[in-house]
């Protein structure tokens, strides 16, 4: 499957979108746990939740377009590390719940950011007028009543 120039582009927009719409949104659930409990283990469990999400994000974009774009030869260097990638953060995830002082369930609000950040994305992407179709328009079917 191929996509013309104008879905490519329209596919970037829309990842970098959603990535600060996950940023901001790890950001704001970190200020209200700060906020609502102070700066203890829960609020350091939604900034580390939320941080590796982020960055989780940014890595599947990354190595997902190097997957899908990359020339024939090295897609499958890219998939490799793809997959190392998700028993990376597997990993990440352990070693941040079993050593670092934080909250279980307050690392789990801030690892599932991606979730809101999506939803969010997506609405705000189809109320967006919709693009002009750039090959002739279909003629529109008479009403009736004389012509």
């Amino acid at each position: 499957m191929s996509l013309s120039p104008e879905q490519k582009s329209e596919a970037r927009t829309f990842m970098r979108q959603l990535e600060v719409a996950n940023v901001v949104i790890a950001a704001l659930g970190t200020a209200i746990a700060h906020l609502a409990t102070g700066s203890g283990p829960m609020a350091l469990g939604v900034l580390v939740g939320g941080a590796l999400c982020v960055l989780n994000l940014r890595a599947m974009v990354w190595l997902g377009g190097k997957v899908l774009y990359a020339p024939k030869r090295t897609r499958k260097f890219y998939a490799a590390l793809f997959a190392g990638k998700l028993a990376i953060l597997g990993l990440l995830v352990w070693a941040s719940l079993a050593f670092l002082p934080v909250q279980p369930f307050g690392f789990m609000l801030g690892f599932s950011t991606l979730l809101p950040a999506l939803l969010i994305t997506n609405v705000r992407k189809s109320l967006e007028p919709a693009a002009p179709a750039s090959g002739p328009t279909p003629r529109q079917p008479h009403s009736g009543g004389p012509q």
